[in-house]
């Protein structure tokens, strides 16, 4: 007997002509007439049949497994079985100064209630966003009509109550922010809990279970693992539900007046950021088994990495690192790095969440400790030649062309920590840009950033944790019509003369007064700068003003890739890049 021809995929089609070429080689039916007959009818039967079942078992087979699973219902099952909590929707968020004209309160402070509500736009949309929790804004000694309070966390959304029963304990909204969600059973407060270690048959708490149409719904302890509610128990939620991404970038607030106040002025000092829709099954698929590895415990690196992205999908970079590997060491403690979506580091209530989050998970030996995310800027000078024979493109054209793919590049391969800018990477991607784009030359040099506490003597330090060029030390004879430093600043004010700082090449860093053609010094030694490892120590100084936000350090490296410290993340701003685009010369 003849075999049936393999089927190598589900197609109806190939299902058929392998029925065909059976039945085509048995005695019985080799001389039918396969096309226009009954017979034909029948194959397409046993055709459909074929493919109905080879689906469903490929599909059945494929939702076994959580690498495999396409269904959400199916992912979401995997992660149960290994205690992963999808992350849900997420608020935006955003950190305003609130100043309160109240001339007929008879009181030093004015009360601030939880969910009070601010208005907002995004584009064409309004937003509302809501404080967490009450505040109080404290009368100004100079008008005692005015109340002020800063660090306001204010978090878009609307707030949602509801009653439930413990035979029904679905949650009724599918766009839920769970870290807003509070439960009361009986007016007694129960407190979220992500697994049963060390729960105890009394203790109030609940439990959260993804549903397959994007709800949650609560789960007790069943006198096991905490208190179990009855039927005549009566089971209160309060939560907030997000817009998500969309309402991120709110830049300004208004509110009506309230509690007496005559006016209420809202300065948002951090626009929104942070929202994001719930995780979907690619980011679960992910998390989950990693979460699993870590069994909720922080011990190495990676473990404080993986719980911290798991749990906050609105992690962008993280980077870890223990307090013997900083200066002075800082034994005993691990040092975590953030930075989220949306913004530059990460908010004081975010790294409060973080905090909570790990503080039970982490050994009683060591203490988390959470710094802003740093940043090492990027001075670019970049000249590329093209040929005009090839495009009708202007110089200014290409440029604007090309500034947008800086951008991509960045998005790409450089929003992280331990991102290596190569500047040869970078010059072959510029030179994709546009078919006319002959060559690319880039000569990029890192900067850092410091924001000095204004007429007060400090003595910073920080570190490129580089090589630097060592110049031929300074000479006052030859004065700076040659000097080349290692290390040069933006412009500041010192003893009320504007200067800027460079190293002489001996290893100090000096004040130096006037412009680029005619400098002086205005002190010798401010400090010092190590070559070999570029970190530069500061003393005693004493900074009345400065331009633009910061001032700019920027060094001159040995290595032509700017590779940065490991608290900090390579950034590139329109700002700091000068691009050159010139036709090829024939």
């Amino acid at each position: 007997m003849a075999n049936l021809s393999p089927i190598k995929n589900l197609d109806f089609a190939e299902t058929k002509e392998a029925l065909k070429t059976f039945l085509k080689n048995q005695d019985r039916f080799k001389d039918f007439d396969y096309e226009g007959s009954n017979t034909n009818v029948l194959l397409d039967v046993l055709s459909y049949n074929t493919f109905y079942n080879n689906y469903y078992y490929n599909m059945m087979i494929s939702e076994m497994f959580l690498d495999s699973a396409s269904q959400r219902n199916s992912v979401l099952s995997h992660a149960k079985e290994l205690n992963y909590l999808p992350t849900s929707r997420r608020s935006a968020s955003a950190k305003a100064t609130i100043s309160i004209v109240a001339p007929n309160l008879d009181s030093n402070y004015f009360n601030i209630p939880a969910n009070t509500k601010f208005i907002g736009r995004c584009g064409n949309k309004t937003y509302n966003l809501l404080t967490d929790k009450a505040y109080t804004a404290v009368r100004s000694n100079g008008d005692n009509s005015l109340y002020v309070i800063e660090n306001v966390d204010l978090f878009e959304g609307r707030v949602i109550n509801e009653t439930l029963t413990i035979s029904n304990t679905t949650l009724s909204n599918d766009a839920i922010d769970t870290r807003s969600l509070k439960i009361t059973v009986n007016n007694e407060t129960y407190t979220y809990r992500s697994d049963i270690f060390g729960v105890s048959a009394t203790d109030k708490v609940f439990y959260l279970q993804p549903e397959n149409d994007g709800k949650y719904s609560l789960q007790f302890g069943q006198n096991k693992f905490g208190v179990q509610p009855t039927a005549t128990d009566i089971i209160k939620a309060e939560y907030r539900i997000a817009s998500g991404p969309s309402a991120n970038g709110v830049t300004s607030l208004t509110i009506g007046a309230f509690g007496g106040a005559s006016s209420i002025t809202v300065n948002v000092t951090t626009a929104t950021s942070g929202g994001s829709m719930a995780e979907d099954i690619e980011s679960i698929r992910t998390f989950a088994p990693k979460a699993f590895q870590v069994q909720e415990r922080a011990v190495t690196k990676r473990d404080y990495e993986t719980l911290l992205r798991s749990r906050f999908p609105n992690i962008q970079a993280i980077s870890v690192y223990g307090g013997d590997e900083v200066d002075p060491p800082q034994f005993g403690k691990v040092i975590i790095s953030v930075d989220v979506t949306g913004g530059e580091g990460a908010a004081d209530y975010e790294i409060a969440n973080f905090k909570n989050y790990l503080k039970d998970k982490t050994p009683l030996t060591i203490e988390p400790v959470f710094v802003v995310a740093k940043f090492l800027y990027v001075s670019a000078n970049i000249s590329v030649a093209y040929d005009p024979n090839v495009t009708n493109k202007s110089p200014a054209q290409i440029r604007s062309e090309l500034n947008d793919s800086i951008i991509a590049y960045q998005n790409t391969n450089l929003n992280d920590f331990n991102k290596t800018l190569r500047q040869s990477r970078l010059a072959a991607f510029l030179d994709t840009v546009d078919g006319s784009i002959v060559s690319s030359d880039i000569v990029a040099k890192p900067i850092i950033e410091y924001v000095p506490t204004l007429n007060l003597a400090t003595s910073p330090s920080f570190s490129f944790e580089s090589e630097l060029v060592k110049p031929y030390p300074f000479d006052d004879v030859e004065g700076f019509t040659t000097f080349k430093p290692a290390v040069s600043s933006s412009k500041f004010t010192v003893d009320g003369s504007l200067v800027s700082a460079k190293d002489d090449g001996k290893g100090n860093i000096m004040l130096v007064t006037g412009d680029t053609t005619i400098e002086s010094v205005f002190k010798s030694s401010v400090g010092t700068v190590d070559y070999a490892t570029g970190a530069i120590k500061l003393s005693n100084l004493n900074i009345s003003s400065f331009q633009n936000q910061a001032i700019k350090f920027t060094a001159n490296t040995t290595n032509k890739d700017i590779r940065p410290p490991k608290d900090r993340i390579i950034v590139i701003r329109g700002e700091d890049v000068l691009i050159t685009v010139s036709p090829l010369e024939s």
